[in-house]
């Protein structure tokens, strides 16, 4: 009876210990896991912070070309012209081999090959928007690659508008 008591304990002490190493293993298993998670987030953290700062590079440059078109067409002053002619070659130069933004191509697919309206009734307006800014960029982007010049967005592509 003893020596039974003593491999019972003996199995329960080993139990025990199989239990213990069995919980630690699924415990380091779990912080691995958490780790690649945060690596991943911290992944998407850069190249969001990298798409917004591009975004607003190109929204300021944006801006600088409307207002030396402003300029141009308005001023009265030679040299004012001639500034906002400079600065806009400047500009076009630097961004004439801006590749697309992340995703464009996606969008412009989508554009493209889906039911575009009934794609993006459930979205917001500035989602749509924003996808159907994606898509003109895209669709400038191709044209200018295949020397095509297409003045305009496709028809249909702010359908939500009132105004088009």
């Amino acid at each position: 009876m003893a020596d039974e008591l003593r491999r019972t304990q003996a199995q329960m002490a080993l139990a025990q210990r199989h239990a213990h190493t069995t919980d630690a293993e699924r415990a380091e298993m779990a912080a691995k896991l958490l780790t690649e998670q945060a690596a991943t987030e911290r992944a998407h953290a850069r190249a969001s912070r990298a798409y917004a700062e591009s975004a607003a590079s190109r929204a300021a440059l944006a801006e600088v070309r409307r207002l030396c078109t402003m300029t141009i067409a308005d001023s009265v002053r030679a040299q004012a012209v001639e500034q906002a002619r400079d600065t806009l070659a400047i500009i076009e130069s630097i961004t004439a081999e801006d590749p697309p933004f992340p995703g464009d191509a996606a969008w412009h697919s989508v554009w493209l090959h889906g039911d575009w309206r009934w794609l993006t009734k459930n979205m917001t307006t500035l989602e749509r928007e924003h996808a159907a800014d994606a898509v003109a960029r895209y669709g400038a982007y191709l044209d200018t690659e295949d020397g095509v010049d297409r003045s305009g967005e496709p028809e249909g592509l702010r359908w939500w508008r009132g105004d088009l």
